[in-house]
């Protein structure tokens, strides 16, 4: 069984482009009326939602193997917990200088108690407070379906398995209304995301079992693309009674088993530029807004815009983001998992799992 999943990889940078373009976009209608193909007007691009699933998916494809194995859910966990929070604390903190040394950068909820706590841990807020770095409400969702998966380390696996697939059932009912209880922790336990996460989680276990043609891969990655467009159009003006969530999700695992049966079944080379761009996506998708709020507010006063033009400035922004995010990358994310996975072995606890370090993709 090939390990190394390329284009997966690869695809991993998919999250943090779709997140900036929207946010970039919106910034630059907020300031100067430039709407970029309209997806300021858009509930989301789809990012976050591809987000959730490929972590479903390289959740199951790394670990598959584990479950039920003693030692394993420890492993899991720690692993999770290196991948998520380090940088995000650092990024949390760098936001809190940040807004401390410029007040118009601050929001006013630094001094709320509850939005602090619940921001340094990634889990809910009951008012549904958005963490201090905006794009982490993503990372309170993807911190509980790493617990609910953790469910299928469990011994004998058929328990893990039946959790799992309970908690699934339960978000469906609780999607479709049919079970409903009027309370955030209800709509936080069992929202629609989980399903996208499941459905990556379906995915990874497809490719693995079920013998698709390459020919059909290639099929299902180009309708995955094309379904992003589509849905952003189908939003904007509706042609098609498919919710927005609905239509991305669609086009979000056409596009996972699409890549996945490629990647199984051809040998793919990429630019080694590109593979650490997928590295990086991370990161990216972490410092991209704070980046994009400071130098946006600081090329407006210095007069840029009028220089640059709104494509000009587009690009500039854009450009800041990425740097800024391989550099948090390089020089904060790599660092700090070298430190812990260190600390870690030190102290004789279980390292990283083989396998995590063993793929090529790593888990968002």
């Amino acid at each position: 069984m090939r390990r190394k999943l390329v284009l997966i990889q690869l695809s991993r940078a998919l999250v943090p482009l779709l997140v900036m373009l929207h946010h970039l976009s919106t910034t630059m209608m907020d300031y100067y009326g430039f709407n970029i193909w309209n997806l300021a007007y858009l509930p989301l691009t789809g990012g976050v939602y591809y987000f959730f699933s490929l972590s479903g998916f390289m959740a199951y494809y790394i670990y598959r193997q584990k479950f039920g194995k003693k030692g394993q859910l420890t492993d899991f966990l720690i692993n999770r917990f290196i991948r998520i929070y380090p940088l995000y604390w650092v990024v949390t903190l760098a936001f809190l200088i940040l807004a401390f040394l410029l007040p118009w950068f601050a929001t006013g909820a630094e001094r709320d108690l509850a939005v602090i706590l619940t921001s340094i841990f990634l889990v809910p807020n009951p008012e549904w407070q958005d963490p201090f770095i905006i794009v982490a409400w993503s990372l309170e969702y993807t911190i509980y379906f790493y617990l609910m998966f953790s469910v299928l380390f469990l011994s004998p696996r058929l328990i893990g398995k039946v959790l799992f697939t309970a908690w699934g059932i339960l978000s469906l009912l609780g999607v479709m209304g049919i079970v409903y209880i009027d309370h955030f922790l209800f709509d936080f336990l069992f929202a629609s995301y989980n399903l996208m996460f499941i459905g990556g989680v379906f995915c990874a276990w497809l490719i693995l079992h079920a013998k698709i043609p390459v020919i059909i891969g290639y099929l299902f990655i180009a309708f995955g693309l094309i379904g992003f467009p589509v849905t952003w159009m189908n939003a904007l003006n509706p042609f098609m009674e498919v919710s927005f969530e609905m239509s991305a999700s669609i086009s979000i695992m056409l596009l996972l088993i699409g890549l996945g049966v490629v990647d199984l079944k051809k040998d793919v080379n990429i630019p080694n530029a590109f593979h650490q761009l997928g590295n990086a996506a991370f990161a990216i998708y972490l410092v991209h807004n704070v980046v994009l709020d400071v130098f946006s507010e600081w090329m407006d006063q210095a007069g840029l815009h009028e220089v640059l033009g709104n494509i000009g400035m587009s690009l500039v922004l854009v450009a800041l983001m990425m740097f800024f995010g391989i550099l948090a990358h390089f020089k904060l994310e790599l660092p700090l998992h070298r430190l812990f996975k260190g600390w870690l072995q030190k102290n004789k606890m279980p390292a990283v799992a083989a396998s995590d370090r063993d793929a090529a993709t790593k888990n968002t």
